[in-house]
């Protein structure tokens, strides 16, 4: 959700910070309340959330094999609700077959490819937004995710980045250790000192 309306959201801190919070009051309450078809409306309504603002990435896309990721999500959401929904009105009649399909077991499945899917797609449509050269490749032939090139330049202020936080780091340490030495040193003179004395 954040990853969808993120680049036209003005508060770049309070999204986050909202959604953090609303999931986390939401999972408490379902865990206490057991929202059995609140659940269900609350899943629709943030799938309907996402739908718009995925179409509206799918449209900006000319790479076809990102498109083909857009495609499959959709397909596997829609695969996955029939299945959800055979199962839950059909329920009686599946029962008695003699081989169970387990359409609920079925959603499950197509529902963890659809977020995967989705999650893929978007990180093609976030590299594209940053000016990198996103490709989508496939894992044994099968699984597709995204390869990012960032450019020489963008790679070269990461390192310096990683390179500066590496040198702070050191700074911290060196910081830590000397002043914990010092404290050290400074307690064993008073502890000789009131030995002296």
């Amino acid at each position: 959700m954040y990853i969808l309306y993120s680049p036209d959201w003005h508060y770049r801190s309070t999204m986050p910070i909202f959604l953090f919070l609303y999931g986390a009051v939401f999972a408490a309450v379902h865990s206490v309340v057991r929202l059995g078809i609140g659940f269900k409306v609350h899943y629709a309504i943030l799938c309907l959330l996402c739908i718009p603002r995925m179409y509206k990435y799918y449209i900006y896309t000319q790479d076809a094999s990102a498109k083909r990721l857009a495609k499959m999500y959709v397909a596997t959401l829609l695969i996955g609700t029939l299945c959800w929904l055979f199962d839950r009105i059909f329920c009686k009649e599946i029962s008695s077959w003699p081989i169970n399909p387990q359409g609920h077991a079925l959603w499950h499945v197509f529902m963890g490819f659809n977020s995967y899917l989705a999650n893929t797609f978007l990180m093609f449509c976030r590299a594209r937004q940053r000016g990198w050269s996103p490709r989508v490749v496939h894992f044994m032939g099968v699984l597709p995710y995204v390869k990012i090139e960032k450019p020489k330049a963008q790679w070269k202020k990461w390192k310096d980045g990683i390179i500066v936080l590496a040198d702070k780091k050191a700074k911290n340490i060196l910081f830590f250790f000397f002043f914990r030495s010092a404290k050290r040193m400074l307690w064993i003179k008073r502890k000789r000192q009131n030995l002296l004395v």
